[in-house]
């Protein structure tokens, strides 16, 4: 009872505040420096202990345990292999937990950490990767900025929630079923490694961020199926000897953690904005 009535509380905030904002407004002439401030002020706000805790707690154990790691083989914490796995790996953490908040940094983090990740897939062979960070994940996350960035929500100055209907799910997925046969016969003909999981996390990726970027929750359960698969990917260097990308593996276990965190923090919030609306005078 104690949790409904602050829902409901928390449902009445929204309806009030949506009557007299409606997210960031770049409308009328003022100048960079205050857009630039005012973005700040937008993604900084709305955030609890526990959710900084999780951000702070998920980057720094990625950084010190891959550095210990990598010390205890001795490997160089100065080869391009380390620098670009910890790099992707830290920017992929805040890409994640800040589309869990629904702050635009998720597009602006997740655009850089494609750049570093499809780096590292090509060292290790994952050309599906490559392909789905380079040709689609990056203009993806220029496009996903542009759409949120007109549907924030004044409570907690995150993205609006929404989920899709049960012909909706069935249809997704039919799609990835045929996507990901088509696309990992291509990466057999290239010679990839693992081309039909590759295929079906790249695949899957995609669909999920394009998701992501319509404000739909299904797109973190794709993500919990994907960061599973690629968990399985990245243990696969440890094997067979190709490497140790010891920060890329931590990403994706961190992944899966944060996607089945971040899936039921957007269908309580989703609940919520449906109550304000219900109660938002007309």
């Amino acid at each position: 009872m104690k949790f409904q009535n602050s829902d409901n509380q928390k449902a009445g905030a929204l309806a009030a505040a949506a009557s007299q904002a409606s997210g960031i407004s770049f409308k009328g002439r003022r100048g960079f420096r205050e857009v630039l401030r005012e973005l700040f002020r937008e993604e900084t706000t709305g955030w609890q202990r526990n959710e900084l805790i999780w951000l702070g707690f998920s980057v720094g154990s990625i950084a010190v345990i891959s550095t210990a790691y990598s010390l205890s083989r001795g490997l160089s914490l100065l080869s391009g292999d380390f620098i670009i796995s910890l790099g992707a790996a830290v920017l992929g953490c805040l890409a994640a937990i800040f589309t869990g908040q629904g702050k635009l940094g998720a597009f602006v983090f997740g655009f850089l950490n494609s750049v570093l990740y499809g780096l590292i897939s090509f060292r290790y062979g994952y050309y599906g990767e490559v392909m789905v960070k380079f040709l689609v994940f990056i203009p993806l996350n220029v496009y996903g900025f542009t759409v949120w960035i007109r549907h924030i929500n004044p409570l907690g100055n995150e993205t609006s929630k929404r989920s899709l209907s049960w012909p909706g799910r069935l249809y997704l997925l039919l799609t990835a079923v045929f996507l990901t046969g088509g696309y990992g016969l291509f990466l057999t003909f290239l010679e990839g490694q693992y081309p039909f999981w590759d295929g079906f996390t790249t695949i899957l990726a995609t669909m999920a961020l394009i998701l992501c970027i319509m404000r739909y929750s299904e797109h973190w359960i794709l993500w919990m199926i994907i960061n599973a698969v690629s968990v399985g990917l990245w243990v696969a260097p440890f094997m067979d000897g190709r490497g140790k990308p010891i920060a890329v593996l931590l990403m994706w276990c961190f992944y899966l953690i944060n996607s089945v965190v971040m899936y039921l923090r957007w269908r309580r919030h989703e609940r919520l904005e449906r109550e304000a609306a219900q109660e938002s005078p007309a």
